[in-house]
Order: structure tokens, then C-alpha cells, then sequence
């Protein structure tokens, strides 16, 4: 990824295009790299994942770490989860592992839970499917058909997606060409680009995705198709269409990512009006808040779905003679935010819970607007649920503001006193813990005399 010479600090990076060979000219060949000649160390991968490879393994199974996992393993970076592709079916595997659920009915997956809410996704070697259930655009419906390891990386997205980590023999196992692709640092499709969007329109946003986050290369054929077939986006279910873009907003890498969003059109399909609002103002406010929230999300920080949702839509909820951060609100702005949100919601699914959230979240972002950095948080936010994601929203937005140092941390700290529980005691007007739980004195009960 790069920036032209003459773009504006404010124009998101463009995508960089490689022509490189075809999808379909990579070699059928399996390759194998053994331990010596690849990076990963099982030292790096989850305990909890290690588990469930082992378990498959002694069994008698055939069990490979895969996905991104593998390839950011590869490149020496930290994945965020591990996926494990197994020749155990389902129902095998819900014997074999108590603490599952089989979910899923367009693919059946199988959910190890450990403790402390850590998921591993297992799934069982599928084909690409002669007689699945498919729309007449081609979008699979159902992909239950099971198949050899090779079958299963040759269905999958793209080349660097496509790499198995083999438990058994500390192997890499490369049916797509996808090592190659990994130290050239180009993004494509395995099957076919058109094919392959036609068959899940949500790839076209994970190549997007890897793009953003690795700065690699878009093959100029998987390019070009993401610009022929970018208006089936919109036959993506909402709910997995928010799943995704939840992720991109929480990867580290949602400002290039943006940008590759409305150069392609695929923002222009989700949301027609936010891509008026970038096309026609370069210095849009929503490039720096997405630098801000990237680089507070490479800090370690999290951020609840209602937070990053008012961060991109802001400027579409918001009308814009309520802009300045120094305009009162009025009396009907939290009304016209709820309606603006509801209108948006037709085509994004969001819950009423994050959508009543949002229009807190603006509501009290404004009384923080309109104070003085020194007078700390106003007293109607105090002890308020929504405070702390309000003054979240207020800090990405506030990110090019000449703050003192420590502002921020001072109002956490404030916010994180009045959010504690009320202290115990008489000299703060609540009987202390242990007088509570006694309560008032009883009269001892009396035995019954039996008869």
C-alpha cells in the first residue's frame, strides 16, 4: 500500500495491483515445507487450540491447524483466533469433545469452549460441491459435502488463506501456491475471482481486508472482479455483513480499509450515503477518526459495537447544524438521531439495544463537547452505564485536539470513581457490610417437642 504523490494527508491510501500469473495457472502439486523450512513454532499457537489437535491426532484423525492462523503464524504476527480442519465429522467430534456445539446450517462447524470464553472453531475437509443448493447468481446455500484436505484448500477464499500447519509432523502443507503469495505479498482468489465472488459476495471484503492489514498487493484479476461483481454485497445476510465490518472496524486497519471500500464501490452498495459524503469532501472527518481508533485499537484497546458504529455513521445521524461540537443540542436531536439510525438499520443489522446506545452514546458525547477541559465530567454523566462509551467516542473524535497530557486518563479515572460501588460505612450513610448481612436480631426458635 502506498499514497500518490499528490493526495491530500487526508485521502486514504489506493490499492496497489499486481500482474501476476492466473488463479488457475498455480501449480496442482502439493508442496510440503518442512519444520526447518518454515517460521512456526507451536510454541505460538493457543494452548487451547494444541488441545484439540493432540486429541484428533491420538485418536486417529487427521487434524491441521489452517486459515488465517496459519498465515499470520507465517509472518510472525499474533492471531487473534485459530481454526483447526479435521476428517472427523461433526457428529464424531460432538462424542469426542464434551465441551462443544455443533452450530450452522449453510456450514456445519464445531465450537471447542474452553474456560474463560475461548472458542476453537473445528470444521471437517468439504469439496467443492457438484450438487449444492445454490441461488441463480451462483451464491451457495447449503456446503455439507465432505472431501480430502486438498478439496477443502481449494474451496477456500484466497491463496494465503489456503496454508495447513500439520500437527503430526510440524509440516506446512501447500495446495494453492499460498507460501509464494505470502512472501510476495500479493492477495488473490483460488478459484477463479468471478466464480468465487459469485459463490460468497463476502470474499470480496476479505480481500479488501488483507490488503489493509498486511499491505499486500491485489492481483489485478481478483481486482477487476471485485469491481464487476461488487453489487452482490448487498445478497450478503445482514447479520454476517455487520459481522464483518465489525471486524475490519476492530482490526488495526480500518482507515486503508475504508478507503479501499469506497474506491472499489463496495461502500457505495452498503452505504450509498456515506460514500457521497467521502467522494465529495476529501477532508472528511471520518478519516481521522478511523486513524484514531486504529491506533488506539493497536494499543490494546476494545470497543463495544455501539462505539464503532457512531464513530462511521456520525456525520449520517447527526444533521449537520449540530455538527459544531460547541451547538447545544436541541430538544428533538436525540429523536432525529434514533429515526436517522432506524432508517440506516433497513439495510445494516444492528440490535435496538446498540441503536438506543448510539443515540445515548451522541447525546452525552455533545455535553462533553461543550465543556472546558479542566471542569471534568459533567454531573449528568456520572454514574450513567453509557459514560464510559460516550467519553470512548469523545476521545476518537477529539484525537487531533490539543489536549494536556493525561486529560483523557483523568477523566477515565474520574469516570471509573463515580462508576464504583458506593462506599460502606457510617460515615458515609450505609451500615457497613457485615451489619447488613446480619441484619436485625432474632428470637431463637423453639424447639418442637415431639409426641
Amino acid at each position: 500500500m502506498h499514497r500518490n504523490a499528490g493526495d491530500s494527508e487526508n485521502i486514504p491510501r489506493r490499492a496497489v495491483l499486481v500482474d501476476d500469473v492466473s488463479t488457475q495457472e498455480h501449480p496442482p502439486s502439493l508442496r510440503i515445507l518442512t519444520r526447518s523450512e518454515h517460521p512456526i513454532s507451536r510454541r505460538d499457537i493457543a494452548p487451547e487450540a494444541l488441545k484439540v489437535l493432540y486429541r484428533l491426532h491420538r485418536l486417529g484423525f487427521r487434524a491441521y491447524l489452517v486459515g488465517g492462523g496459519v498465515r499470520d503464524l507465517f509472518l510472525q504476527r499474533r492471531p487473534k483466533d485459530f481454526d483447526i480442519a479435521t476428517d472427523a465429522r461433526p457428529n464424531r467430534m460432538r462424542k469426542i469433545f464434551r465441551n462443544c456445539r455443533v452450530i450452522g446450517r449453510r456450514f456445519r462447524l464445531v465450537h471447542v469452549v474452553f474456560p474463560g470464553n475461548i472458542t476453537v472453531e473445528v470444521s471437517t475437509f468439504r469439496c467443492r460441491p457438484e450438487f449444492a443448493e445454490r441461488e441463480e447468481s451462483g451464491l451457495i446455500l447449503s456446503d455439507n459435502s465432505f472431501g480430502t484436505p486438498e478439496d477443502d484448500a481449494r474451496r477456500r477464499d484466497l491463496t494465503i488463506n489456503g496454508l495447513f500447519y500439520d500437527i503430526a509432523t510440524f509440516s506446512i502443507l501447500d495446495y494453492v501456491g499460498g507460501v509464494q503469495d505470502l512472501r510476495d505479498g500479493i492477495v488473490r482468489t483460488i478459484a477463479p475471482p468471478d466464480d468465487s465472488f459469485r459463490e460468497d459476495p463476502a470474499r470480496m471484503i476479505r480481500v479488501l481486508r488483507q490488503a489493509a492489514r498486511l499491505g499486500f498487493a491485489i492481483d489485478r484479476q481478483t481486482y477487476e472482479a471485485v469491481l464487476r461483481n461488487r453489487e452482490l454485497i448487498c445478497r450478503v445476510n445482514e447479520s454476517r455483513l455487520a459481522e464483518e465490518v465489525f471486524r475490519d472496524l476492530r482490526g488495526g486497519a480500518a482507515e486503508p480499509f475504508m478507503g479501499l471500500m469506497l474506491e472499489t464501490g463496495l461502500m457505495t452498495c452498503l452505504f450509498p450515503e456515506l460514500a457521497a459524503q467521502l467522494a465529495a469532501d476529501p477532508a472528511h472527518p471520518l478519516w481521522p477518526r478511523l486513524r484514531a481508533l486504529d491506533a488506539l485499537v493497536c494499543q490494546g484497546r476494545e470497543f463495544s459495537n455501539a462505539v464503532l458504529m457512531t464513530v462511521l455513521w456520525h456525520t449520517l445521524i447527526v444533521p449537520p447544524e449540530f455538527a459544531a461540537p460547541s451547538a447545544r443540542p436541541g430538544a428533538d436531536l436525540g429523536k432525529i438521531v434514533y429515526r436517522s439510525i432506524k432508517a440506516l438499520r433497513a439495510r445494516f443489522r444492528l440490535s435496538l439495544q446498540v441503536s438506543s446506545r448510539m443515540v445515548e452514546i451522541v447525546m452525552a458525547a455533545r455535553r462533553l463537547g461543550v465543556m472546558a477541559p479542566d471542569n471534568g465530567l459533567p454531573h449528568g454523566l456520572r454514574g450513567k452505564a453509557y459514560a464510559r462509551e460516550a467519553l470512548e467516542f469523545w476521545e476518537i473524535c477529539e484525537s487531533m485536539a490539543q489536549h494536556p497530557t493525561g486529560h483523557f486518563a483523568g477523566l477515565y479515572e474520574e469516570l471509573s470513581r463515580w462508576c464504583a460501588p458506593p462506599p460502606r460505612g457510617r460515615d458515609h450513610g450505609l451500615p457497613p457490610p457485615d451489619e447488613v448481612a446480619a441484619g436485625p436480631a432474632r428470637r431463637p426458635r423453639r424447639r418442637r417437642r415431639r409426641r
